[in-house]
């Protein structure tokens, strides 16, 4: 019964704080970018979406922040815990319940057991969270205020870009909606890198069973290089039709590639995938892959060192023991998202992603072996 007095409590505290922050957040986006809500409304408008201004505004902000609500969960979860927690218990020891379950010969520790239970379920719904639910709203989160009331990101033109084959891609844009590539130009090279082919196509639309690129009214040009008499000789052979080439470079790696924060939104076999392709550095990968399990295992550990701080005997103003709180976890899960994130040298990457969480176990049972009850 107490358990799921103070669960049913943390986990109230929990909505409240992260619906605040979230909406916080929104309010401050809201209003620095309200020329590009305001302007994706009016375009909405008049293609005929919507009706008035008045009813497309707020469906942009909706529908360009609602998304987002996945993915500041994922930022927050261990902070909004911790706060949560201190609420809770907070609430608790003005009202004496603490003393009232002392005297029951109920342990500290055993107070804060329901808290803890419940801060793994939610880390656990945030494994599920970025394993199945990011990476289907992956093109929606990487949209930019110009692209407000569209599906997916804007096209934008594709630097040079190389595959597995040496080859080097080049498109004046490519359109994530549709996987489609405008213009596209390819150069096969020889060992030496010099082009030995030149492939173009008005149109290529990704073709996922095959492995590659659908050509559009595509051709190509064989380049011949021979020495003659000591003169290099350089001889263009006539066009053929080409209809398909091979590439691993797939429109997942051309969004990474444009958008930096692209690959923390997808799961861990796509992540394995897109390292393959050459979409990101392997150690990177490697670096995302494990993040999230070190993530939730940092979450944990800091809230149980904090717990101490609020778990008291005797009740006493708790204003101090707030301020110690937000000076330990604050810096602790800043600096072991730091830790985990940046590529340490020497430091093998599946070693560094768990290092925080290496630091951070000798202190938690410390503080677990420290607490008075």
């Amino acid at each position: 019964m107490l358990d799921r007095w103070i669960a049913r409590r943390f986990l109230g505290n929990f909505i409240l704080i992260f619906a605040v922050m979230f909406l916080f957040a929104v309010s401050i986006d809201t209003i620095l970018q309200l020329d590009s809500y305001i302007e994706g409304a009016r375009l909405a408008v008049k293609a005929g979406r919507f009706s008035t201004l008045l009813t497309a505004v707020p469906a942009a902000i909706v529908d360009f922040n609602l998304p987002r609500l996945f993915q500041f969960f994922a930022y927050m979860v261990g902070l909004c815990s911790v706060a949560a927690a201190g609420f809770t218990f907070t609430q608790m020891v003005r009202a004496r319940e603490v003393v009232a379950m002392l005297a029951a010969g109920i342990s500290l520790w055993r107070v804060g057991l329901a808290v803890i239970g419940v801060a793994f379920f939610l880390n656990l719904l945030q494994l599920m969270n970025g394993e199945l639910v990011l990476p289907r709203l992956a093109p929606l989160l990487v949209r930019e205020n110009s692209a407000i009331l569209q599906q997916t990101a804007q096209s934008f033109p594709v630097k040079l870009i190389e595959d597995r084959g040496a080859r080097l891609l080049l498109a004046s844009s490519f359109d994530p909606a549709t996987e489609s590539l405008q213009n596209l130009v390819v150069l096969e090279r020889d060992e030496h890198g010099a082009a030995t082919r030149r492939i173009e196509a008005p149109r290529a639309k990704w073709n996922a069973q095959a492995g590659g690129w659908d050509l559009e009214n595509g051709f190509a040009s064989k380049r011949t290089t021979r020495e003659r008499q000591g003169a290099r000789e350089v001889r263009i052979e006539p066009q053929e039709g080409v209809t398909f080439i091979a590439s691993d470079v797939s429109p997942r790696a051309i969004l990474a590639r444009r958008f930096r924060g692209f690959a923390q939104l997808l799961s861990s076999p796509q992540i394995t995938q897109l390292a393959s392709e050459g979409g990101i550095d392997v150690g990177a990968a490697t670096r995302l892959v494990g993040q999230r399990f070190a993530g939730a295992c940092v979450n944990l550990l800091m809230l149980v060192i904090v717990l101490p701080f609020f778990l008291v005997r005797e009740p006493k103003k708790m204003l101090r023991p707030s301020v110690i709180c937000a000076g330990v976890a604050v810096p602790g899960l800043l600096g072991s998202l730091f830790m985990m994130t940046v590529d340490m040298p020497h430091v093998p990457a599946t070693v560094g992603v768990f290092l925080p969480v290496a630091v951070l176990l000798p202190i938690a049972a410390w503080r677990v072996g420290a607490l008075r009850s």
